[in-house]
């Protein structure tokens, strides 16, 4: 009777051993599954997977925004010229509400010393997020109480939620467009490897008159839930000792936003937050509006090494950000900009023979 007993015992532990086994095989598969039909955007998802890559408080300087601030802003500029330890965490159209709660998890391993915040949010009239913005936008965050937060965020209806938080209901019919480059873990970055800081080239030439704007003080109001939210980042980072600048990067459609950007100034303002407007017609610093934009919006790569050149000059008057070259906790920013400047001269977009980089010529010290 009791080797029966015994038998039968062994054989339930064995039966739930197998379960468990197979359970564990189980989520293991479908959360690989999850990752191999998750799009591998660089212009969102990447950039928040690959933030996990750097080592801790490794980022001086964290850019934090919409497409504008991802193409404008050349990390690898700010490290050849000034030693700024600088990250891209944009995403394309990336509202307030998504920014914050990336914040909130890149302070997880960063403490920035400056965040960089895109004003270009201010414009945007939309409530929520569109589906294949949030997938953009949340997918590659990996902590859970954030992730779930910026979902929560981008919805309208907390019901909608659920297949974005699960993640397969949303990306399963993503098979049929499936690569090589999809399966490999963690992402290749577009092949930029993981020393990479979120710069992202906009490589073609678009060419637009310099707008004549006429400035004044009005202020449009912005959405009530892009200002909720930029208070929300504006609260969060001085609780956190960290200094926002807001920047209005150049673009050439920018006379239709100055109204709104009014309004931003205005509520920073109550928190003591500054901003530079580099649209204001005023401040001169090389660019061109015939060779230096990709788009209406957007900065090519030429333009991104004239912006990033008067942005690494500013940020080094303003505040007291160390020179980090030759550091070999921040090695990996030599990496990036060497393979960077291997690849300038081959850009379309770079203007290579009228505006050669001084600092090319060094690209192998």
């Amino acid at each position: 009777m009791a080797e029966r007993t015994v038998s039968r015992k062994k054989k339930a532990a064995g039966f739930w051993l197998r379960l468990a086994c197979f359970s564990l095989l189980a989520a293991l598969l479908l959360m690989y599954a999850n990752y191999v039909l998750t799009p591998k955007h660089d212009y969102g998802i990447c950039s928040m997977m690959n933030l996990y890559r750097q080592p801790d408080d490794s980022v001086d300087v964290l850019a934090v925004g919409t497409s504008l601030a991802y193409a404008g802003i050349n990390t690898n500029v700010l490290w050849e010229e000034y030693g700024i330890a600088s990250y891209n965490l944009c995403s394309a159209e990336q509202p307030f509400w998504v920014s914050y709660y990336t914040i909130r998890e890149a302070l997880k391993t960063q403490h920035p010393k400056v965040i960089l915040l895109d004003a270009k949010p201010a414009i945007y009239t939309r409530d929520y997020t569109r589906r294949g913005r949030t997938i953009l936008s949340t997918f590659g965050i990996k902590g859970m109480e954030n992730r779930v937060g910026a979902i929560l965020a981008c919805v309208e209806n907390p019901r909608d939620a659920w297949g974005y938080i699960l993640g397969l209901p949303e990306v399963h019919s993503n098979y049929a467009k499936l690569t090589a480059q999809d399966f490999p873990f963690p992402p290749d970055n577009g092949g930029r490897g993981d020393s990479w800081k979120g710069y992202i080239e906009a490589d073609t030439v678009e060419q637009h008159q310099k707008p004549s704007l006429v400035y004044n003080s009005v202020k449009r109001n912005m959405n009530d839930r892009e200002e909720e939210y930029a208070r929300k980042i504006f609260e969060y980072a001085q609780s956190e000792g960290i200094t926002v600048l807001l920047l209005g990067l150049p673009n050439p459609d920018y006379a239709n936003d100055h109204m709104y950007y009014n309004a931003l100034w205005a509520v920073a303002a109550e928190y003591g937050i500054h901003g530079i407007n580099y649209n204001d017609p005023g401040m001169r610093f090389g660019l061109r509006y015939s060779s230096d934009f990709a788009d209406w919006q957007h900065l090519n790569v030429k333009g991104s090494v004239t912006f990033s050149r008067k942005l690494g000059e500013d940020l080094e008057m303003l505040f007291d950000l160390p020179d980090r070259r030759g550091d070999e906790k921040y090695a990996s920013y030599d990496v990036c900009a060497r393979k960077w400047m291997e690849q300038y001269p081959l850009f379309e977009s770079s203007g290579w023979e009228e505006h050669p980089l001084d600092w090319f010529a060094d690209a192998e010290r």
